[in-house]
């Protein structure tokens, strides 16, 4: 009706309005703010739905999207250039209120890239039926993703299987948490690759 329609989300009505004369401003901080939207949703579709799992906790009324976009818009690019680009060590793809996984090691081998961490027996909010997840994307838009429970030895390896990945194929690399009940999860850990490890 007119300019407005109504809808209703996570049973809240809600009205949109569209403006008769839309005004498209093209500020230079304007386009480099539409740019920093386009690449959050570029790169968190290029995660194959593994984000969704990492934002269970505080989502009344906002889609696991949102709650990526408001962890990252801010803080996730490199702005040095006349552009921004995704800063992965930044960039967060999990957040909740598990402790923080620890990875000790990260290695590039013949199976792919193995991931050493600590499993913190006894830490509050830590469950050996806790799920593990790891992954890394791939230059060429691949993801490799292992996940497993986080079991009760001290330590404990994920195996992100690719064989003879060269480490120059690697965009970035996560681990984080997320409860047996899926209702918790922790921030994500970034691995960097070692070069050495090669």
């Amino acid at each position: 009706m007119g300019n407005f329609t109504t809808t209703s989300y996570h049973g809240k009505n809600i009205i949109r309005s569209k403006a008769f004369h839309k005004k498209d401003a093209k500020s230079e901080k304007q386009l480099n703010h539409r740019m920093k939207i386009s690449l959050i949703a570029e790169v968190y579709g290029s995660f194959g739905g593994m984000t969704k799992m990492g934002f269970p906790e505080n989502n009344y009324g906002k889609s696991p999207y949102n709650m990526f976009l408001a962890a990252n818009l801010s803080t996730a690019f490199d702005l040095t250039g006349e552009v921004p680009v995704i800063n992965y060590p930044l960039l967060v793809v999990s957040k909740g209120t598990m402790p923080k996984v620890k990875v000790t090691e990260s290695v590039v081998g013949i199976e792919g890239i193995t991931l050493r961490y600590e499993t913190a027996p006894g830490t509050p909010k830590v469950s050996a039926n806790d799920e593990l997840i790891g992954m890394a994307k791939l230059k060429n838009g691949g993801l490799l993703i292992d996940r497993h429970a986080r079991g009760t030895e001290e330590t404990g390896t994920l195996v992100l299987k690719y064989p003879n990945v060269d480490i120059e194929e690697i965009e970035c690399c996560y681990v984080f948490a997320r409860s047996a009940d899926g209702k918790m999860a922790s921030n994500s850990t970034y691995v960097q690759i070692d070069r050495s490890k090669r």
